[in-house]
């Protein structure tokens, strides 16, 4: 047994050696015909088992940088916040002077002063008379006719009369232009125009009924009758009238009388429209 035990090294060395020989053989063989196919497929032995997995190794060093990559095409991120105010700079320099700007509605009006007036001065010698001058030319002056024309006379007292009579209004309230006669108790017209007069008389009431009239030219123009007896009625009447220069307008009595007193119950009045 001891003998067995001592033989199996040496029976196992001559397997390793002649599988030596075989495969230099082989491979002297291939060598020469340029064939690998008689070793790989007739000699390779049974896959062994997977041996235990090394040690991992140490990491290696950083790399070299690699090139750029090409620019993104990715969407903007989102606005970041707003940094801290930074501080104020400094003041710069001043900038060029800008054109004058328009002119300004003008101020108002200053106080008067209060100072004193001063003292007038002595008058200067009187100079030399100058050279006579030449005649001028030869003008002929156009009076102006008044712009407005108009009267109103009134009675202070009562008064009668008959036919054809001229009843003056002897006391003035207006008389514009003076075409009204007082002393005559007629109006002349000075401007040509239509005229407006008007009449207003009072009766006695104890005598006979007044008649009076209008006239133009001893045309007749309205006449005025009161037959209320016994009463102090009024009674008026008007008329617009169209008169040449020169032409005259009066009241005159047809019979009977008038009543008036410092109440004025009796006028007569007048006054231009419209000139022509």
């Amino acid at each position: 047994m001891r003998s067995l035990v001592k033989g199996r090294p040496t029976v196992m060395l001559l397997k390793v050696l002649t599988l030596w020989l075989f495969s230099s053989y082989c491979v002297a063989q291939e060598e020469t015909k340029g064939s690998s196919t008689c070793c790989g497929a007739c000699f390779q032995g049974p896959a062994g088992t997977p041996g235990i997995p090394g040690i991992p190794g140490n990491p290696g060093g950083q790399g070299p940088p690699g090139p750029k990559g090409d620019s993104g095409m990715g969407l903007s991120g989102p606005k970041g916040d707003t940094g801290v105010q930074g501080q104020k700079g400094d003041q710069g320099e001043p900038g060029i002077q800008g054109l004058p700007g328009k002119l300004g509605p003008a101020g108002r009006k200053g106080d008067i002063g209060e100072g004193q007036k001063g003292v007038q001065g002595v008058h200067g010698p009187p100079g030399e008379q100058g050279q006579k001058g030449e005649p001028g030319d030869l003008t002929v002056v156009t009076p102006t006719l008044p712009s407005a024309i108009a009267f109103s006379a009134y009675r202070s007292s009562s008064v009668t009369g008959s036919n054809g009579d001229v009843i003056i209004f002897n006391n003035i309230l207006t008389n514009l232009g003076n075409d009204y006669s007082l002393q005559s108790g007629v109006f002349t017209c000075s401007r040509p125009g239509a005229y407006f007069f008007t009449v207003t008389i009072q009766r006695m009431a104890s005598s006979s009924d007044p008649y009076v009239k209008l006239k133009k030219n001893d045309q007749l123009v309205f006449s005025i009758y009161n037959t209320h007896d016994n009463y102090y009625h009024m009674s008026s009447n008007s008329a617009v009238l169209v008169l040449a220069a020169g032409d005259r307008v009066w009241l005159e009595f047809g019979f009977g009388g008038i009543y008036s007193d410092s109440d004025r119950y009796c006028s007569f009045s007048g006054f231009l429209i419209h000139g022509l």
